[in-house]
């Protein structure tokens, strides 16, 4: 991905800037996922909390996972646009829906998580690191993340 990354809402009154590469891609398969994005799955990139520059008004929604541990998703005060997430394990880490960039072409996920979850008509390339739940240990993302790079 060519840095800097620029996304906005769909309204465009939430405008951000990511200074930095993220740490990894991903794909979510949870049950919350596939509710909050009315879809089969929802894609993020990890990125260091201080790598975003962000512009616009806010909302806040929080929400405790299965693991317990509480969610906050960020969106866009106007349109409701979801734009970024921090969970309050690693608060130094921001969860940004993909699709808010403006280019979208260099997302792939380089790990699928909660696949357990998956719908059973998707199938998940080859060569990808899949998760049946949430890795207690999130190096474990990471690590499938720098292997699948590796092999790139």
């Amino acid at each position: 991905m060519k840095i800097p990354l620029n996304g906005s809402c769909q309204c465009g009154a939430v405008t951000y800037t990511v200074s930095a590469e993220p740490l990894f891609t991903y794909a979510c398969h949870c049950s919350s996922c596939q509710k909050r994005t009315g879809s089969a799955f929802s894609l993020g990139l990890v990125i260091a909390t201080e790598a975003m520059a962000l512009k616009g008004a806010l909302t806040a929604w929080s929400r405790v996972s299965e693991q317990g541990n509480t969610n906050t998703r960020y969106s866009c005060a106007s349109c409701g646009n979801i734009i970024y997430g921090i969970g309050d394990i690693n608060p130094e880490l921001a969860k940004l829906q993909a699709g808010t960039l403006e280019d979208t072409s260099a997302v792939e996920p380089e790990v699928h998580i909660w696949t357990s979850r998956k719908q059973p008509w998707l199938t998940l390339p080859d060569g990808v690191q899949q998760f049946e739940t949430q890795p207690e240990d999130g190096l474990a993302l990471l690590q499938a993340a720098m292997d699948y790079r590796a092999r790139g």
